[in-house]
């Protein structure tokens, strides 16, 4: 990457509250509002930054005094790492504490660039009452354990003031309190799948400072469900091998985590998980390859079932994937007596475990009053972040999906030039219709399971007449229909979804045929100025032009590319009117962290 590129980057996203916490150990500024009132002392936080020389492992020695009488401080660590909680000091006691930390570096979110601060960063509550006396920071090589994930495990920020309640957090935040000799280096990002953590960059920088002794914990399910080509058995079983394989030539025990669940949906008054195929990948490539497996989808889904209507205190408001603090701790609990108990002699401290303080399960109710806060910087509002779309014809139109809210923020490929699978292009076009899925899956094809992340969108087609006859296929031996989920989109189909939702009469809707949807969109411009053969081809100069590199097929003759589809539904969505309007409800969005 040019130096150029690189401080494009930096100055895109330098307003952001992911450059802010990064480079304030996590934490940012909550915009309240003016009415805001707190006399919680244990809301303060205090920041520290020790800038180091080099890349390594340190031992971060702290002593602390309290002025007055504190109950339930918290201390963390590098990208808000919790290092101890729950400390209670009478005014003038003391308080040591000694752990380690790793200084690695970091593609932050929303960035391709890799970062390289040797920053190290210690923050704890009680900032008005509770004073640093001294810090001391050494070099010193100990074993690290790295982690690879998605959101669910990532290095989450908070805001200021600390409500744990409102903070969300990845369970790996959790887990430097539990280890005596060794430090962590948390490289889960939110939207990462098993692909797009080796595509990205993010395991080529764990891979140059791995070293032999060290942990690598592998946890990815949630985003490769959206992508047809990691199916739990086929691409994503792939990938979690080729990363055990990897890691272990490299000197280092890799282990592999089943998906947390998410707060479980109900079907014929029974509790499901769409995650449940990929916890079972998880553990059938743990005992192929043997590997020790921590089943942290099964334990989830059994705890959220227990909780009944508190579940949802263990997640973020109005949110049923992404963790509070109070989840995290939950699942970063269980994770290390789990591990522990399999492995034996590990990273963790069995003395720490033990005296650990116990997660909390009884929320009281002033820690969920959270105060009313001001509408947040927009990151839709910053140029698109993927690096294969600078200078192509399409990246206006790009940007102006982006600014709609229609792609993922947290990747760093768009693949503009690449078909896209028939299923997966659902939920972004779900988005830009405004439009939510639609669950129990009824069963209408037999290649559409109801475990796919898809089947609730297809149901909701199915629901509203939507999908053309012509574009459904048979099964040759029993004659069931097949929805063709991993076929590459035409521009036919891609046509008849969007004049079909545009045709508000239900009965005039199933008699739209491919040929008139593509007549349709060309009256209305959807694709600019383009024309179609009978038989569905563009025929228009193609500007398929800058295809470097691109790992899946290129969308030629009758094949639409994913910089069109963009391009077809942000002037789709500027025809219906509905970019002001809210996303639907339901939508796994991750948190840019």
């Amino acid at each position: 990457m040019s130096r150029e590129t690189e401080n494009v980057l930096d100055m895109n996203i330098k307003d952001t509250d992911t450059w802010k916490a990064l480079n304030n150990g996590g934490w940012t500024n909550r915009r309240l509002k003016e009415d805001y009132k707190c006399d919680d002392c244990k809301r303060a936080i205090a920041i520290k930054k020790v800038t180091v020389s080099e890349f390594g492992t340190y031992r971060v020695d702290l002593e602390f005094m309290a002025k007055d009488n504190i109950r339930d401080m918290s201390l963390f660590a590098g990208r808000r790492n919790m290092v101890s909680r729950g400390i209670n000091l009478a005014k003038g006691e003391k308080y040591k504490k000694s752990f380690y930390i790793a200084v690695t570096p970091y593609i932050p979110a929303l960035s391709a660039k890799r970062y390289d601060d040797k920053s190290i960063y210690v923050s704890f509550t009680h900032a008005d009452v509770v004073e640093l006396c001294d810090i001391k920071v050494v070099k010193e090589e100990v074993p690290v354990i790295w982690v690879a994930g998605d959101s669910t495990l990532t290095d989450q920020n908070a805001g200021i003031p600390y409500y744990p309640y409102g903070s969300c957090a990845g369970w790996a935040q959790m887990l430097l309190g539990y280890i005596g000799k060794g430090a962590v280096c948390n490289l889960a990002h939110s939207g990462m799948t098993t692909n797009c953590f080796r595509d990205d960059g993010h395991f080529d920088m764990a891979k140059e400072m791995i070293k032999k002794g060290d942990f690598f914990i592998i946890q990815f399910g949630h985003n490769d469900q959206k992508r047809r080509n990691l199916q739990p058995f086929g691409g994503y079983s792939d990938n979690l091998e080729k990363y055990v394989e990897e890691v272990r030539k490299l000197g280092a025990f890799p282990v592999i985590c089943s998906p947390i669940s998410r707060i479980p949906a109900k079907e014929n008054g029974e509790y499901y998980s769409l995650l449940a195929p990929y916890r079972n990948a998880c553990e059938r490539v743990a005992n192929k390859l043997d590997v020790p497996f921590v089943d942290l989808h099964d334990y989830t889904f059994d705890k959220w079932i227990e909780f009944g209507d508190s579940a949802k205190d263990f997640f973020i408001p109005g949110d049923i994937t992404h963790t509070n603090e109070y989840g995290a701790l939950l699942i970063g609990d269980y994770f290390a007596k789990e591990i522990t108990r399999q492995s034996g002699d590990s990273f963790f401290d069995r003395k720490i475990i033990e005296n650990s303080k116990a997660p909390v399960t009884d929320i009281v109710p002033e820690e969920k009053a959270l105060p009313k806060e001001k509408p947040g910087f927009d990151i839709f509002g910053i140029e698109p972040p993927y690096v294969d779309i600078k200078g192509i014809p399409e990246y206006k139109d790009i940007k102006k999906a982006f600014k709609y809210c229609l792609l993922d923020p947290c990747v760093m490929y768009a693949h503009p030039y690449a078909v896209m699978p028939r299923a997966q292009l659902l939920m972004v076009m779900f988005k830009a219709f405004r439009m939510a899925g639609k669950r129990p899956y009824c069963g209408e094809f037999a290649d559409i399971s109801k475990y796919d992340w898809d089947a609730g969108y297809i149901q909701a087609l199915v629901d509203e007449d939507m999908i053309d006859e012509k574009t459904i296929g048979h099964d040759k031996e029993s004659g069931k229909k097949l929805f063709r989920p991993d076929d590459s989109l035409t521009y036919a189909e891609f046509m008849s979804f969007i004049v079909r939702f545009l045709e508000k009469d239900k009965e005039k809707r199933k008699k739209v045929t491919l040929e008139q949807s593509l007549r349709k969109a060309y009256e209305l411009r959807i694709l600019g100025d383009v024309s179609f053969t009978k038989n569905g081809k563009k025929i228009f100069k193609d500007t398929k032009q800058n295809v470097i590199n691109e790992k899946y097929e290129i969308a030629t003759e009758t094949y639409i590319s994913r910089a069109e589809i963009y391009m077809g539904l942000a002037r789709f969505m500027d025809i219906a009117g509905g970019v002001e309007s809210n996303l639907p409800s339901g939508l796994d969005i991750h948190p840019v962290h």
